[in-house]
């Protein structure tokens, strides 16, 4: 299978290379290549996705795959996520087609994913995997499926999600609230409590839920009352 990366350059002028030839380079970080925009006919909007760990919008097409953004953001290994930057384009035989990842992200080890998306449900095709993973083995990179589970975990997690900006950290008080939720208790009574200034522990309470320096049940619904303790903590 004869397979060549398109992506564009620091000119914004679109460019072919061979997988191999990408082998250690920052991809993750190069312009987007193709713009999420809104046009007469689309059928999904086209969602903005703001990044807590790069800082930056993730243009995403549509809000399942916003959500997937979600869940890769609040990863812990996850150090730098983007909109993808390539697209890989495959030919063999008589027959030809592209792959265009959802997302491209790096780990805290370095390693570089590629991110396949899994839409409602669906797995990537055969192809589309078979692609992703030949392209792979020539760049040093990883192949995995971006999922936002759904049920009761997504309303949780996208509740707090709205407490990622940077606001809502602060060392002093990290160190305040894990303290004093080292045992199982209801959030807005212990958040209310410490001393910190008024309306500010329930928020930073909510931060660390995205952080997952604190957690909770998270298949049951998570209100100012839910049972929130340090993670690692025995529940």
């Amino acid at each position: 299978m004869d397979l060549q990366v398109r992506y564009r350059d620091d000119m914004g002028r679109e460019r072919l290379s061979t997988p191999r030839a990408l082998r250690g380079l920052p991809v993750e970080e190069w312009p987007v290549l193709h713009e999420q925009r809104a046009y007469r006919g689309r059928k999904s909007k086209v969602r903005q996705w703001w990044s807590s760990t790069t800082k930056k919008d993730v243009s995403c097409r549509s809000l399942e795959h916003a959500y997937a953004a979600m869940f890769l953001d609040r990863d812990p290994r996850i150090v730098y996520l983007a909109a993808p930057s390539l697209q890989v384009e495959w030919r063999e035989g008589g027959r030809a087609g592209v792959v265009n990842p959802a997302f491209m992200a790096r780990t805290a080890a370095g390693q570089r994913l590629l991110c396949l998306q899994s839409a409602a449900g669906k797995e990537p095709d055969d192809q589309e995997w078979s692609v992703a993973q030949m392209t792979a083995a020539q760049t040093g990179w990883q192949v995995e499926v971006a999922r936002a589970p759904g049920g009761q975990l997504r309303r949780n997690v996208y509740i707090v999600s709205q407490f990622r900006h940077d606001e809502f950290a602060d060392e002093s008080a990290r160190a305040v609230l894990l303290e004093a939720f080292a045992r199982p208790l209801p959030l807005s009574r212990v958040a209310d409590a410490v001393d910190l200034p008024p309306g500010q522990g329930r928020a930073h309470s909510w931060h660390l839920l995205w952080t997952q320096d604190l957690t909770t049940h998270w298949d049951e619904p998570l209100t100012p009352d839910s049972v929130v303790w340090t993670a690692g903590a025995t529940a």
